[in-house]
């Protein structure tokens, strides 16, 4: 078997790693909001539209969803114990780490690290999905599916990303010419931030649902068509050069329409089984409002290019199932009506921040929000320590 190969390292806890990218993801949510907060822009640097905008998704989501969530939650999703390779997942730890420290002030290196890391990480998944899963593909949740549809994005993604980086370094670009990466990342920061997030959306709202329901049968089709269809899309654009004026009919054909059925289909299940509204669904009805806004905007006639809406739809799901693993690991600590007050929180900041008239008070509550989330990051490795020094 493979895994009997490459595991050099068998006593590695998928845990750990994962209880590791969540923490990650959650420092690199504070740097990118902190640097986007009034205060820190008196001095911008060339990656400081990089930890506000695009790669909110490039070093949040995407190290979140498939080091953090899929360490946690895809082993028992396949019936095993284990991801397959987490010594991949280890070394794309050290790769991203590096990189969420070099992004303000280096973004092009640090996107570099970036596809290094998510490319060991997308190893780990889909080598356990082949060969650690004990289930049939059709009995998959939609958690499943849309963390191994990321993991194969990733492998498309990343690899142009590299090709990109490598010639601007050869060409001795400046940092500053990072900031022309943003237009040509539209499709695939949209790709990697919908999937993974929206699989995070149906397991909140339908923790218990597997692949029985009508969103379970769908999830399939709509998480491949935007992971893998748009990404293949893009990159054809990109070197087959295709007309710039397709790219707003391969975003609504492969991330818009698949989006919208996948969400009818899962509010339709959520309905027949009259789920009640926790703390944890609050973030996903959050996340769900938030994409829709920003999907409303895209296709208004005149509007500029603006991943806003999108990034804050994105970061509610995973924020919500932050809460949901806080919850798992600390059911005794976590109150529900703090996810409750805090889901509130963010999402009156995301659409405040969202008007411009309203931007300086939604700047404030999103640095409340901020806030919130450095104390129970503290708080989590105050118990995470004690649970070692107890065992």
């Amino acid at each position: 078997m493979t895994y009997q190969a490459f595991d050099s390292i068998p006593v590695l806890s998928n845990r750990r790693i994962g209880t590791s990218f969540i923490l990650l993801a959650l420092f690199a949510g504070l740097l990118g909001g902190s640097l986007a907060l009034p205060l820190l822009q008196t001095h911008p640097t060339a990656g400081l539209a990089f930890c506000h905008g695009i790669l909110m998704a490039f070093f949040v989501i995407c190290p979140a969803a498939l080091g953090g969530f899929g360490q946690w939650l895809l082993p028992a999703e396949l019936g095993t114990d284990r991801t397959t390779l987490p010594a991949s997942s280890l070394a794309g730890f050290c790769f991203l780490s590096s990189g969420v420290v070099l992004l303000p002030v280096q973004p092009i290196i640090a996107l570099a690290l970036w596809v290094v890391g998510v490319l060991a990480l997308a190893v780990d998944i889909i080598t356990t999905f082949l060969e650690g899963r004990t289930q049939r593909f059709r009995n998959l949740s939609p958690l499943a599916w849309s963390l191994l549809a990321t993991a194969a994005g990733v492998t498309i993604i990343a690899p142009v990303l590299a090709a990109v980086v490598t010639r601007m370094m050869v060409d001795g670009a400046p940092a500053s010419a990072a900031e022309g990466l943003i237009g040509m990342l539209h499709l695939p920061e949209t790709a990697l931030m919908l999937t993974p997030a929206l699989g995070l959306v149906c397991h909140l709202l339908m923790p218990r649902q597997g692949a029985k329901g009508l969103s379970g049968r769908v999830a399939p089709y709509a998480f491949g068509c935007m992971a893998v269809l748009g990404p293949l899309c893009w990159m054809d654009g990109l070197f087959g050069g295709m007309p710039a004026a397709f790219q707003s009919i391969l975003v609504a054909l492969t991330q818009f329409v698949p989006s919208f059925v996948l969400i009818v289909a899962l509010c339709g299940d959520v309905w027949k089984q009259r789920r009640a509204l926790d703390g944890t669904t609050l973030w996903a009805l959050g996340s769900i409002i938030l994409f829709s806004a920003g999907w409303i905007a895209e296709f208004m006639p005149g509007h500029a290019i603006d991943h806003t809406a999108a990034a804050f739809g994105g970061v509610m799901a995973l924020c919500g199932g932050f809460y949901a693993w806080m919850i798992r690991l600390l059911p005794d600590h976590i109150p529900a009506p703090l996810s409750r007050m805090h889901a509130g929180l963010t999402f009156v900041g995301a659409l405040c921040s969202l008007t411009p008239v309203l931007r300086p008070v939604g700047e404030g509550l999103m640095g409340l929000s901020l806030l919130t989330f450095g104390l129970l990051g503290l708080f989590l490795i105050r118990e995470t320590g004690r649970a070692r020094v107890r065992a």
